[in-house]
């Protein structure tokens, strides 16, 4: 670019010194003033390219930024695959060939995991045993009466109760014995089949059985106002029909009397 502009240049002083030199001889050269006009658009091109190249040159620059820009993200990116990457293969694999090896299990870790859910581990049929009433020591003394002592009102009664039911107790087969002691209980962690079904949820499925709707049963409120309901209207109609058989005269009314009084007489038609 700069020989260009030098050449130009050049040609422009050597066609401005042919001109100056005709015109001091008075002998004007129209060709070097053609020759002048033609190196002076041969320089204004050299510039317009020159701005052009300028422009493309800057452009060019702000290219390169943009390509380290995108260069340094690529390479970021993937220096972040490359730490998931290394996080993802640090991760044990699971072990998927059926064998029967398990994860060990500390015995704090334990104790606290069972301690949360300790609430509902308890069965519904566990209750506490009953306190029984502790009796006292001594025999309630017996009372004096006449010189003759009589033991007191009660006790009698309840040392044979007492004896019967050991006696009882005893008199029983070690199979209903066994019935009897609350260790042999059944242990059942949730309720069974019968009791769900005795429960709401039983009794909307015996519902959707028998083809009702269960949306469309009544509460015992709603039932008790439908079946006032219902007298108040068999009442209400009751009585309707009552009033028009007394008045068409089929009650044994005055109207029934006067019409079966009354001679039949062809004329009234």
């Amino acid at each position: 670019m700069y020989s260009q502009f030098q050449t130009s240049y050049q040609r422009v002083d050597a066609s401005l010194q042919r001109l100056t030199d005709s015109i001091a001889a008075y002998n004007p050269s129209t060709t070097a003033a053609e020759e002048l006009v033609a190196a002076d658009e041969a320089v204004n091109k050299d510039v317009e390219q020159l701005v052009e190249h300028q422009q493309n040159h800057l452009r060019i620059l702000q290219l390169r930024r943009t390509a380290v820009s995108l260069d340094e993200q690529i390479k970021n990116t993937l220096r972040l695959l490359a730490d998931v990457r290394k996080e993802i293969l640090s991760i044990p694999a699971v072990d998927t060939d059926g064998s029967d090896a398990r994860r060990e299990v500390k015995v704090d870790e334990l104790l606290s995991y069972a301690k949360f859910i300790s609430k509902t581990t308890v069965p519904p049929t566990f209750r506490k045993p009953l306190e029984l009433p502790t009796h006292s020591a001594e025999a309630p003394t017996r009372q004096i009466a006449n010189g003759i002592a009589t033991p007191p009102q009660g006790t009698s009664q309840q040392e044979d109760g007492s004896k019967e039911g050991t006696r009882a107790v005893k008199e029983l087969a070690d199979t209903d014995k066994a019935w009897l002691l609350p260790q042999n209980l059944p242990f059942d962690p949730w309720p069974n089949g019968e009791v769900m079904r005795m429960g709401a949820l039983g009794r909307i499925q015996k519902m959707l059985e028998d083809g009702e709707d269960p949306a469309s049963v009544l509460s015992e409120e709603e039932r008790k106002d439908e079946e006032r309901k219902r007298r108040e209207q068999e009442e209400r109609e009751e009585r309707e029909t009552r009033k028009a058989r007394e008045e068409w005269g089929y009650g044994g009314g005055a109207k029934r009397g006067t019409v079966a009084d009354e001679p039949f007489n062809p004329d009234d038609f």
